[in-house]
This record gives structure tokens, C-alpha cells and sequence, in this order.
């Protein structure tokens, strides 16, 4: 056979790997949004009110904790783990930002919040990698922990910052017109995530950890070194989620992020199934999030109580996901925990 043969052969067996229908590969990549489209559609029929700018702002300004939470978690299971104390560091970080604001002013407390939940990633990260510990039973070890720790320092009363730091309510409850500032720093922020999924090397690297550790290891990859990155970039962005609840709040609260976790974790499978990546990803987080969010605030204005809302929110997760591992049924399915 000639070298022309060959590569025609090649090609044509690269062409007949996919022989699923048109219309199925255009709901892989386009099922989870067309879903999103028709629920902001049915929303905006119903109600006047929904579709209209000042209620798209309330979206996203109430979004901003949990989306950060969930951009930062997306590295982590990208990277195959998971952290179940993201909850846990944002209120760590609210705290101990809170805490320090009278001793050293708000840009340096800010900092050492920053600092202060980058080292508890970095130890969660070795308890994955180096002490080989279930990245599920270890950071609930760790989120046991720091649930402990926030009681005490805050005697389980919320503490309060001061009136006189406009710079830091500025961070949260500053506007632009129409524009909260926190609107504005949640895409800032999500650009950074975006870039370094993407467009940076430790995205890529992180990506081949999870997609295969064994091969990025014979491949000269550091596995450790990057599952441990993975969780040092959740944990910062987990800790600029818990300085912007605290600048949201005029205080911090000890259990303030607790509630995110289970909402963090729908966004980010949910996110999974956009544009067909069959992967998290920080774009589909993002989107996934605002789903979220978008129906609960569209619930909310037809008075449909919060366990409602949950109830759908729960539907929703399992039957784009349960569509997404539908439509990829051809793949062999290895993954059950």
C-alpha cells in the first residue's frame, strides 16, 4: 500500500469515528443551553419584570459567592479530586479578614485572608497527593477543622466591621449607576480563571492530570505538584468569595459560606454538560451558576417557596447530566465515585 493509500485510509477512518446522527452531535454541544434559553424564554413571558436589566443585575450580584466557589472548584475536579471545605474557606477567609481590618488596615487584611485560604489549600492539596488521604475524606477532615476554628475565634457571634472602612464596603455594595462593583469584579475574576485554564500551561496540565494521572505521569508531568495547584487556585478564589461576603455584609459571619457547597458542586456538572465539553470547565461553571441562580430568582417572583426551587434545581442537574451521559452512552463508563 502507498504512502497516499495509507494516509487516505487514515483519513477515512478518522472521518467514520463519529457516526451519530447530526441532530445528536448538535445536542451535545447545544442541548444544556438551548435548555437555559427556553427556561429565561418561559420566564420572560410569564413575568415583565424578569428580562429587564435591573433584574439581570440582581442575578448576578447575588450569584457572585457562589460563582467564584464554583470556578474554583472546577479546577479541582478537572484535576480528578474534590473538596468538599470550600464552604469552609470562604468563611475562614470573611473571618480572618474581618479580624484584621482594625490591626492592619483592609488592603493588607485582604491579603492575608488571600494568604490565609491559599495555605489551607496547599494543605489539602498534600493530604490528597503526598498523604495519599480521599480527597473527599480529607477535606471533610479539613472543613470539620475549620468549622471548629471559626466558632472560636468568633465565640459564634458574627463579627463586625467598622463603618468608617468605605474602601472595603465599597468591594461590596458599591455601584456604578445600575453596575454593582462586585458585578464587575466577578467577570475580572472569571477572565483571570479563564485564562489560566486555557490559555496557561497549568490549565493544560491540570486537565491531563484528570483526564489520565498515569499518562501525564509517564509523560514527565509532576502529578502532585499540579493536583496540588488545583487546589491552592479553588482555595484563592474561595478566599476572594469570603473577602466579598464579608464587604457584602459589613461583617463576618461563622458559618457564612456553609450554605454554597451543594450549589457549587450542581454548577460545576452542570457546567460539564455546555457546549459539549463532557468536562468541567470554567466558561460552563460559569453559565451553570447562572442557571442556577436565574431560576431561583425567576421562582422567587411567582412565589414558589425555596423547596421548590430546590426540587427543580435537583432535576434540572440530574437530567442535563443523565442527557449528557445519554447522548456519550458509545463511551465506557469506569467512573463510580
Amino acid at each position: 500500500m502507498t504512502t497516499a493509500t495509507q494516509a487516505a485510509a487514515g483519513r477515512s477512518e478518522a472521518a467514520g469515528q463519529d457516526k451519530t446522527h447530526p441532530f445528536v452531535r448538535f445536542l451535545r454541544v447545544w442541548g444544556t443551553i438551548l435548555v437555559i434559553l427556553a427556561v429565561a424564554i418561559g420566564f420572560s413571558i410569564a413575568s415583565p419584570y424578569f428580562l429587564t436589566v435591573s433584574n439581570m443585575n440582581n442575578i448576578v450580584f447575588s450569584m457572585f459567592t457562589c460563582a467564584l466557589l464554583s470556578i474554583g472548584l472546577t479546577y479541582v475536579v478537572a484535576a480528578g479530586s474534590f473538596d468538599l471545605a470550600i464552604g469552609t474557606t470562604v468563611t475562614t477567609a470573611s473571618i480572618v479578614c474581618a479580624m484584621l481590618i482594625p490591626v492592619t488596615g483592609a488592603p493588607m487584611a485582604i491579603v492575608l485572608a488571600l494568604l490565609a485560604s491559599m495555605a489551607i489549600g496547599l494543605v489539602n492539596g498534600l493530604l490528597v497527593t503526598w498523604f495519599r488521604i480521599s480527597g473527599i475524606v480529607g477535606t471533610i477532615g479539613v472543613m470539620f477543622l475549620l468549622e471548629g476554628l471559626n466558632q472560636y475565634l468568633t465565640g459564634g457571634y458574627q463579627i463586625a466591621v467598622g463603618y468608617e472602612e468605605t474602601f472595603f464596603r465599597w468591594l461590596g455594595q458599591g455601584r456604578y449607576g445600575m453596575i454593582a462593583v462586585k458585578s464587575v469584579f466577578l467577570f475580572f475574576f472569571f477572565a483571570i480563571a479563564f485564562i489560566i485554564a486555557n490559555k496557561l500551561r497549568t490549565g493544560h496540565y491540570i486537565s491531563a492530570v484528570g483526564d489520565n494521572p498515569l499518562a501525564a505521569f509517564y509523560s514527565g508531568i509532576p502529578v502532585y505538584r499540579w493536583v496540588t495547584v488545583s487546589f491552592v487556585l479553588c482555595a484563592f478564589f474561595c478566599g476572594v468569595a469570603g473577602v466579598f461576603l464579608a464587604a457584602t455584609s459589613s461583617s463576618a459571619q461563622p458559618v457564612g459560606g456553609a450554605g454554597y457547597l451543594l450549589e457549587a458542586f450542581a454548577a460545576v456538572f452542570l457546567g460539564a454538560t455546555i457546549l459539549g465539553k463532557g468536562k468541567p470547565h470554567v466558561l460552563g461553571t460559569l453559565l451553570g451558576v447562572f442557571f442556577l441562580y436565574m431560576v431561583s430568582n425567576g421562582m422567587t417572583q411567582f412565589g414558589i417557596d425555596s423547596s421548590a426551587r430546590k426540587l427543580f434545581n435537583g432535576f434540572v442537574l440530574l437530567i442535563a447530566v443523565g442527557a449528557n451521559a445519554f447522548l456519550n452512552r458509545e463511551e465506557l463508563h469506569l467512573k463510580f465515585i
